[in-house]
């Protein structure tokens, strides 16, 4: 019997994490001290499950700033610095 299991229930390991968001398994650590990553324990081994690392992605995301051009007024001149 096989049990299926969705990619979010999927535990992970603290180094495959810290790999998965290219940072220190210590940070992944303090991650999941302040509750920002739900751990579970295992024995005396802590697993992060692939949802919790999703959703923190998720929750953390920016999104991009759209950078207004000013558009130069005909006529206007170029004001460069002068060295010395």
């Amino acid at each position: 019997m096989t049990a299926a299991y969705s990619d979010d229930e999927l535990l992970l390991t603290v180094d495959e994490v810290a790999v998965w968001l290219k940072v220190d398994p210590r940070y992944v650590y303090r991650l999941a001290s302040s509750g920002a990553l739900l751990r579970v324990y295992v024995g005396r081994y802590v697993r992060v499950s692939a949802g919790s690392v999703r959703a923190y992605i998720k929750a953390n995301t920016v999104e991009p700033v759209p950078v207004r051009v000013r558009a130069r007024r005909p006529g206007a001149r170029r004001h460069l610095r002068r060295a010395g």
